[in-house]
């Protein structure tokens, strides 16, 4: 393009390398920019400033290029800002895309969970009463859990936190003590843990340790291989017996997408349920935390 528009552009050897400085650094960024900058130096130099093709590094030809070599990287600068920004504009625009489908996405098994819940409750329940308590209670086990998982952008949960969210209603006594290393879970496990543990705290309250004085919980758990192992252990309470009718709790206190193992044992001192959940990673606080939830 240069030796076409010689004629037209003499005198300014410099005029129409700019155009190549702005096309590398948009597409291809301000490396390329540079390389394209310092070629056309030279070729400029070499080709179109007088003598003709041969080197000069006069007074003038000197100027002229270190003119070129400013407004250039002035250009290659704009240049490479304007090509970040719309990179980070594409990246944020994905990014959105992403979140909106996997909102959809959480939006729809919340409200399976939540019919599913109505149902399982209603056919439970002897009164609208009954019914109403029940209902809002797992409600709000639900929606602590999704605030967790918000909180960590939809990916992921994270122990202590759920812990301690759904258990947060039975705490004003401070007989539930809660330890185990900071880790996290997979999204997947978030709602049905939290729905376990709201069980496992309600029955206590109604019917074990927790519905007597001298009773308490002690929830601890491991990560081992990738696997977190949790403990819940009911502690100088009264004697309890298997139930004798499967109802709407042990539907939750049972294997299920999320939750890979629960087991339940009815000992004298109170129900001991043992649960294992798969791609449990350990986080960078990993001591272990002891304190009443």
């Amino acid at each position: 393009m240069r030796m076409v528009l010689a004629p037209l552009v003499s005198g300014v050897p410099f005029l129409t390398f700019f155009p190549s400085l702005l096309i590398a650094t948009v597409f291809l960024g301000w490396r390329w920019g540079v390389v394209v900058l310092v070629g056309s130096a030279l070729t400029a130099n070499y080709m179109f400033q007088p003598p003709l093709m041969a080197f000069s590094f006069g007074t003038q030809e000197a100027v002229s290029t270190a003119c070129f070599a400013i407004f250039g990287a002035l250009e290659i600068s704009v240049a490479d800002a304007l090509r970040r920004s719309v990179i980070e504009l594409e990246d944020r625009t994905e990014r959105e895309a992403h979140l909106n489908v996997e909102l959809q996405h959480r939006v729809n098994n919340t409200l399976t969970i939540v019919q599913g819940l109505a149902r399982q409750t209603a056919r439970h329940s002897d009164t609208s009463k009954t019914f109403y308590e029940a209902f809002s209670d797992r409600l709000l086990a639900v929606s602590q859990a999704n605030q967790i998982l918000s909180s960590q952008g939809w990916s992921i949960t994270a122990l202590p936190d759920l812990a301690q969210a759904a258990l947060k209603p039975f705490t004003t006594s401070g007989r539930i003590v809660v330890s185990g290393p900071s880790c996290q879970l997979p999204a997947k496990s978030s709602v049905p843990l939290a729905l376990a543990l709201h069980e496992l705290a309600t029955n206590a309250v109604k019917y074990g340790a927790l519905s007597i004085p001298s009773g308490g919980v002690r929830l601890s758990w491991s990560v081992e291989a990738d696997q977190c192992r949790l403990i819940w252990r009911e502690e100088d309470g009264p004697s309890v017996k298997p139930p004798t009718r499967r109802g709407l709790g042990s539907k939750l206190l049972r294997a299920q997408a999320g939750l890979e193992a629960v087991s339940l044992e009815f000992l004298p001192g109170g129900v001991v349920c043992r649960v294992a959940i798969d791609g449990a990673k350990l986080t960078a606080t990993t001591g272990l935390s002891a304190h009443g939830a």
